[in-house]
């Protein structure tokens, strides 16, 4: 057992030192103005965006766990396997008909749209691992509807909040949609990406290495609540 924990920190570690230690390395590490407030403008957008997905990745969850509502789940996965240009363009004629292309709406549109599935997913197979017999006993109280589902989000809390940081960390590293839809207010990786072109690396590694370690905190978060929900 311990060595296969080893064998798996060992994994992590070297995965991490591969993706940052040569960047490192060879570069210097240089944060522009322009990625401070692409920062901003993505963990903003982010928020409105995991805001929105989260009741209604709560809601459609509950109403797919029987009945009818279980076609919503291949229904809401189908577009996790889709390249997100892709998505972007099936957006296209919505956000361009609207004239809302390059505006914090459409960025919020397209981050919504591709976070949701993840979202769902996660609170969906909380509530799944309560059983049958959870709602059924529910109901036998007398309760329904909101009242059942404000109950069964409190019993899984912790798959909330899971939800609800990798929704909105989906939603931070979108690219593929806001390249079709939304460049601008500019974002973190259209920032990366047009920086790269027309900069080089030395612009961009800085920026993309502060990333990798805000996402090291998000993952050391997810470990926690991990723990927290197998009772360790």
């Amino acid at each position: 057992m311990v060595r296969i924990q080893l064998y798996a920190l060992s994994v992590g570690l070297f995965y991490f030192s591969f993706l940052t230690i040569p960047a490192i390395i060879r570069y210097r590490l240089i944060l522009t103005n322009e990625f401070l407030q692409a920062l901003v403008n993505t963990a903003v957008a982010s928020t409105f965006s995991t805001l929105i997905v989260l009741p209604l990745a709560a809601l459609t969850a509950q109403g797919s766990l029987s009945g009818l509502g279980k076609a919503a789940v291949p229904v809401l996965t189908a577009t996790v396997s889709v390249p997100h240009t892709a998505i972007g363009v099936l957006l296209s004629p919505l956000v361009f008909g609207s004239g809302t292309s390059d505006t914090m709406a459409a960025i919020v549109l397209a981050m919504a749209v591709v976070s949701l599935p993840i979202g769902f997913t996660v609170i969906r197979g909380a509530m799944a691992s309560l059983g049958h017999g959870y709602f059924e006993f529910l109901r036998s109280m007398g309760l329904s509807g909101l009242r059942i589902t404000a109950l069964t989000l409190r019993s899984v809390r912790t798959a909330v909040l899971l939800a609800f940081l990798l929704s909105w960390f989906r939603a931070f590293s979108e690219l593929g949609a806001l390249l079709i839809v939304a460049r601008r207010p500019l974002t973190v990786g259209v920032y990366i990406y047009e920086f790269f072109l027309s900069r080089g690396t030395e612009f961009v590694v800085g920026g993309a290495l502060a990333l990798v370690l805000l996402s090291l905190l998000v993952g050391f978060g997810v470990a926690r609540l991990e723990r927290d929900a197998g009772g360790r």
